[in-house]
């Protein structure tokens, strides 16, 4: 085995053992997601999303439209895309993503596809409805894994499955097995994430995104509680 390919399994050994114990833990989140990127399987699933007719379009013309500031988002309408989101962002405190960390000989569709899924991570969440709790990034891991074929999403799901049954002990809101069938379904469900063009409709209800996606229903069955400012799921 090339030297590469062992430093490689060291780096994700040791970022799945500490995972396994602690779900939460972000810095080995982040550098197993980074581990990844440069992996074969990681190129498979760019390759098989360039391939998507709906992604094509945003791929060629490297889409990225205006975001607006936290505070812009709140001022949109209530129910909105933009003013839910913009909620979701104040409430939990949270900040921009680290960039991902990638080889300098990364294509520049690759590159752009890997920046744009960063970025819209959060984003996702208020699509899909999921808190920023261990069972909430467990289902967002489901539909990742669902939609992109993402390797660092499966090992982040097969690391909170592991903590799951060795520490039965513990009690969550929503079990993480559960949240993590939900986001299969959901990725399984919806049109696909990264070919949206959310820029273009920070001010439309979410709801109105929601059927768009085609997981309306779906959400009608969620384990989890409403984000602040989403109107009811009916």
């Amino acid at each position: 085995m090339p030297s590469a390919h062992r430093n490689l399994l060291k780096r994700l050994a040791v970022d799945l053992a500490a995972l396994c114990s602690n779900p939460n833990d972000l810095d080995h989140a982040f550098d197993l997601l980074n581990a990844t990127y440069s992996t074969d399987v990681a190129q498979a699933a760019r390759d098989r999303l360039k391939a998507d007719p709906s992604i094509q379009a945003l791929v060629k013309d490297q889409y990225w439209g205006h975001w607006p500031t936290a505070k812009e988002l709140v001022d949109l309408p209530a129910g909105s895309l933009g003013h839910v989101y913009g909620l979701f962002l104040t409430s939990q405190g949270l900040s921009e993503l680290p960039a991902p960390e990638l080889s300098k000989e990364m294509a520049s569709d690759d590159t752009y596809l890997q920046l744009r899924i960063r970025y819209t991570h959060d984003l996702w969440h208020v699509i899909a409805g999921l808190p920023i709790t261990m069972a909430g990034e467990a289902a967002a891991n489901g539909l990742t894994t669902e939609q992109l074929r993402w390797p660092g999403s499966a090992l982040l799901i097969a690391a909170d499955l592991v903590h799951r049954v060795s520490d039965a002990d513990e009690v969550t809101a929503v079990d993480v097995g559960v949240a993590i069938a939900y986001g299969l379904n959901l990725g399984a469900t919806a049109q696909p994430l990264l070919a949206q063009r959310w820029e273009e409709g920070w001010e439309t209800p979410l709801q109105t995104w929601r059927d768009a996606l085609g997981i309306r229903a779906l959400l009608r069955q969620s384990p989890f509680p409403l984000l602040t400012g989403e109107n009811p799921r009916s």
